[in-house]
């Protein structure tokens, strides 16, 4: 009876009931809009802090270029190109300037050289392939004086280590790369190594398909922890020696019998280890290239403990008959602080680009052995064709954690150079890319470039903080205009129906009859516009929300900067989006509901304090 009554009340000023319940509708909905949206925003800003990664990578950029040359026998020409010239080696401490705020500091790390008897780095078929493609270490004897400048023919008296099927035949022998080659002598026996390659020489290449060239394998690359060369600057570099009485008994002679047993253990059982402090510090992963395919990733905490665990190459396990769980013995000999893995390690080629043998013409021993368990297989998308940048992984690299390794590796260094995109990285928060390069740039050091990839969260974080300051000026205005629809309706409705009241009361209505009789009318058109308001913004706020990623928001350019920011270039993100709370649109229309009755309930108050005799005396205000 009261509800019937309060609605027959309201239905007697229709256009203001009408014009009360759209402009309810409409401030409920701006206000449920940047609600859910300011709500959405929050969820998606803590949601792409923990997604994302910001990894800086660092390069030290050349001083000069020097112009290098090649002769080419065959063609009577020189190849030319430029090599990187650095006056000096930046050390990595540079980085470690006040207000940097790194989370992982900046590591510069090599990779390792490995082996273990009992793990195979190519298939069967690969190996045969490979095989007759060795490098081989040959004792020759020229059949007459002269000077392979052109193709001689010389005889191979014995094959210490390479192609066996070798020995005893003749094989056609070119200094090629070299336009000034030494005299080697009719009936003298040289050692030397040769390397097959297809003769390009006009004349002969009808008649003779193949050729050997040589070189010197024994010269040594050894640097020490300074980056300073090791060997004597006195050692020679000539390509072939001659094989002398008791040679294989002096220090000479050792070095060509210890590079047998090199060479062997570096083209058929060696493979990669990749020391980090972080997966994503490796741009295959980074990006996306490389991913876990079985198992799981080296933990956070396994990476700052230093544990024994490892994650290897699917096509390594399965040719190991290897699996996640299972152990694998890595004994470590030789370190490269220059070259990356794929510069030597290379999908499809093993390409030696340092010296196998120590200062002093030994193998270099094994300075780390250990079990490692693997904690996962991963798998590598990237075009194995494609000539290797340093950033990709190469072929068979295991991944282990820096700190596992606990042994010193400064007798066994191969290379060193400066730092490089593909070798020195670091990690730092989220969002502080342009305060570190600030700080970076104050240094005034202008040979260091530095790189940031963070997978595109500064575009989104940018885009959603923009959408955020929207929804909380949104939720600012339409609250405030709510509230003042609320007051200044429920006030035509109550207050300016005192007669109404009196009327009600004199008819012996109690006063809570009297409340509900003037509450029920206006709860319903309130509720009815909440619920309606509270669900249109919510569907609205899921439409903005869900567009919202694949804005293009510009933070700052350093195109004219050696200062660069790769922020936006990894942004496939759109499955870390999260979605509008169902629950919000229910608790704002309870809240806008709850408001009302209070406002209400205070003017109604108001009304019932008044005298019924004395407001019915009185004419209707």
């Amino acid at each position: 009876m009261l509800l019937k009554n309060s609605l027959k009340q309201m239905g007697r000023t229709k256009a203001r009931m009408i014009v009360f319940l759209i402009l309810i509708v409409l401030t409920v909905t701006f206000l449920s809009l940047g609600v859910n949206l300011w709500q959405t925003c929050n969820g998606n800003l803590e949601k792409y802090g923990k997604v994302f990664t910001t990894v800086g990578v660092v390069n030290q950029k050349e001083n000069s270029v020097e112009l290098n040359q090649s002769w080419n026998a065959a063609r009577k020409e020189y190849t030319y190109w430029d090599e990187p010239i650095y006056d000096y080696i930046l050390p990595i401490s540079l980085l470690d300037f006040e207000g940097a705020n790194y989370i992982i500091k900046p590591e510069q790390r090599p990779y390792y050289g490995a082996y273990s008897p009992d793990i195979k780095v190519m298939s069967s078929e690969e190996e045969e392939y490979v095989e007759g493609k060795l490098d081989s270490v040959v004792e020759i004897i020229p059949y007459e004086n002269c000077i392979p400048s052109d193709l001689v023919k010389v005889k191979v008296k014995r094959v210490l280590y390479g192609t066996y099927d070798f020995e005893g035949t003749d094989i056609w022998f070119c200094d090629e790369f070299n336009d000034n080659p030494g005299l080697i002598e009719k009936g003298k026996t040289y050692i030397t190594v040769v390397s097959l390659i297809g003769n390009e020489h006009k004349d002969s290449y009808m008649e003779v398909p193949y050729e050997f060239f040589p070189h010197n394998p024994t010269i040594s690359t050894q640097k020490n922890i300074k980056g300073e060369t090791v060997a004597k600057d006195s050692i020679p570099d000539d390509k072939w020696v001659e094989v002398t009485d008791n040679f294989y008994g002096n220090e000479e002679g050792m070095k060509w019998k210890n590079l047998g047993e090199a060479d062997d253990r570096f083209f058929k059982h060696t493979f990669p280890i990749v020391p980090t402090n972080k997966t994503e510090f490796l741009m295959e992963f980074n990006q996306g290239n490389a991913y876990i395919y079985d198992g799981r990733d080296i933990t956070e905490s396994e990476y700052e403990e230093g544990e024994k665990v490892c994650i290897i190459p699917k096509k390594f396990a399965m040719l190991n008959a290897l699996k996640v769980g299972d152990n694998i013995n890595l004994k470590l000999y030789y370190a490269d602080y220059e070259k990356s893995v794929s510069q030597t390690f290379s999908a499809g080629r093993v390409e030696l680009n340092f010296g196998l043998l120590n200062a002093e013409g030994e193998v270099y021993p094994v300075f780390e052995d250990s079990e490692y368990k693997i904690v996962g297989l991963y798998s590598n998308t990237a075009d194995p064709e494609k000539r290797p940048t340093g950033y990709e992984l190469g072929s068979n690299a295991v991944i282990i954690p820096s700190k596992s390794v606990k042994n010193s590796d400064e007798d066994n260094i191969v290379g060193y150079g400066p730092m490089k995109g593909y070798n020195t990285s670091f990690q730092i928060p989220n969002g502080t890319t342009k305060v570190y390069l600030e700080k970076f740039k104050a240094l005034g050091i202008n040979n260091l470039e530095v790189e940031f990839y963070d997978g595109g969260y500064e575009r989104l974080s940018s885009g959603m903080g923009n959408l955020k300051t929207v929804a909380v000026i949104l939720v600012a205005v339409s609250a405030a205009t709510t509230l003042a629809i609320l007051f200044f309706f429920v006030f035509l409705f109550i207050s300016k129906q005192k007669k109404r009241t009196a009327i009600e009361r004199s008819l012996g209505m109690n006063r809570k009859e009297c409340t509900l009789s003037m509450l029920y009318g206006i709860l319903i058109i309130i509720a009815l516009g909440a619920v309606i308001g509270s669900f249109a913004g919510f569907k609205t706020a899921d439409f903005v929300i869900s567009k919202s990623t694949n804005m293009e928001t510009e933070l700052y350019s350093t195109a004219f900067s050696n200062w660069v920011n790769n922020a936006d270039k990894m942004a496939e993100v759109a499955e870390t989006s999260v979605p509008v709370n169902y629950l919000t649109p229910i608790v704002l229309c309870l809240v806008v509901i709850l408001v009302s009755i209070i406002i209400s309930l205070i003017l109604i108050k108001n009304n019932l304090k008044a005298e019924p005799l004395e407001l019915l005396s009185k004419s209707e205000e």
